[in-house]
């Protein structure tokens, strides 16, 4: 019988595109997204912090904060390993009722709702709320977890030009009368780190009557106060259908929330299939979730202006060795070095692991053929040297 997976597995190789798991890896983290080294700074091991890339550092690194939230010891709500169900059996508690209201609060939202991962806040609140006479509008750079629940919630899907307001205007205009209009964003992009102009997307959705869904994934935790996310810094809170924040980035931790009005956490509790029919987030996740907001509110501000740092020098340095017109100028630890062709970008990873700097080759067709590029993160924890190291290695 013939093997049907190799001969697949084959094509995926033959593509170039063919991708594994490389277990530990040692050099310096410029390719996790622990942008203010929330993650950096926790992770103890033997009295030593290991960074994502295996670099080890002192205590001293340590943010305030960062021991098991007390009232989830003194509950006893701490030791459990599992959730033991769904959150609409077993697996619910007061306890995250609160946290849940903290995190509304937090970000200047009526309510909020907690998933298990990122991946599943999008694919569950998609395909809750779109149905087929629906329309969505989507930016045609939104996350593969976007793309998904899309698809699965069936309403009439239209893409418009990344961060293009006039083709978001004649988008709008080809929606469904019969239905709900959405519009999806990001408010910063992860293959890109550009920001979405979301003032004026929120205008043109309030002009249409459309409801705007933005994606905070790499926002929230950067900007706002205190990380609140850029739909806080911009005070569009009211005017957004719903926010999706994650915890595996900036905050450093694991999970997600959808947040929103009070009527859109009841529907998504009561028609949400990724929410119902899935075990709960075990209480240790809870507890990451609360300790990371202490930990965010306590640290934000210096974190962010050593990482805003960091972005200046690498800028500065890549125009000075003459790569400054194949980086995009964004303002964020997102940075992208152009290098088209799968082979190029791979080619330049490589390199760049020989030095020990951790960087991540984008191929096609995760971003379209002739876009490939090295997405680069920098961090708050990134030294000075290290910033100059990358700089020199990217050098052809």
């Amino acid at each position: 019988m013939s093997n049907f997976l190799e001969e697949r597995l084959g094509k995926i190789r033959a593509a170039g595109n063919y991708r594994s798991l490389t277990g530990d890896v040692q050099g310096i983290d410029f390719w996790s997204n622990d942008y203010l080294g929330l993650v950096e700074a926790r992770t103890q091991v033997q009295g030593k912090v290991v960074g994502r890339g295996g670099r080890d550092s002192d205590l001293t690194r340590l943010p305030t904060g960062d021991s098991v939230p007390e009232n989830l010891v003194e509950k006893g709500l701490f030791m459990p390993s599992g959730a033991t169900g769904s959150r609409s059996i077993s697996g619910d508690s007061a306890a995250w009722h609160s946290i849940e209201a903290m995190i509304a609060d937090y970000h200047g939202h009526e309510s909020a709702l907690v998933f298990n991962s990122g991946y599943t806040a999008n694919l569950g609140l998609l395909s809750a709320i779109l149905t087929r006479t629906d329309t969505i509008i989507y930016d045609e750079f939104a996350h593969a977890s976007c793309r998904d629940g899309i698809r699965l919630g069936q309403a009439k899907a239209l893409r418009f030009r990344h961060n293009d307001l006039e083709d978001l205007r004649t988008q709008i205009d080809k929606a469904r009368p019969d239905g709900q209009t959405f519009v999806l964003t990001e408010g910063r992009f992860s293959m890109d780190g550009d920001l979405a102009p979301l003032a004026a997307i929120s205008t043109i959705c309030q002009q249409a009557n459309a409801h705007l869904i933005v994606d905070e994934a790499h926002s929230v935790g950067i900007e706002g106060k205190n990380g609140a996310g850029l739909v806080a810094e911009l005070g569009l809170e009211d005017k957004v259908f719903a926010t999706i924040v994650t915890y595996g980035k900036a905050f450093g931790s694991h999970g997600a929330a959808v947040l929103g009005s009070l009527a859109l956490r009841h529907y998504l509790i009561n028609t949400c299939r990724p929410f119902i029919y899935t075990t709960g987030p075990a209480p240790a996740q809870w507890a990451g979730i609360q300790q990371a907001y202490q930990t965010m509110a306590s640290v934000h501000a210096s974190r962010l202006s050593l990482l805003r740092q960091r972005i200046q020098q690498f800028s500065e340095g890549m125009k000075a060795v003459g790569l400054g017109d194949r980086l995009d100028e964004t303002s964020g630890p997102i940075q992208i070095l152009h290098l088209p062709g799968n082979d190029a970008v791979m080619l330049a990873e490589a390199a760049c692991r020989e030095q020990g700097l951790l960087v991540k080759g984008i191929r096609s067709p995760t971003v379209p053929a002739g876009q490939e590029r090295l997405r680069i993160c920098l961090h708050s924890f990134n030294t000075e040297a290290e910033v100059d190291q990358l700089v020199n290695a990217l050098i052809p």
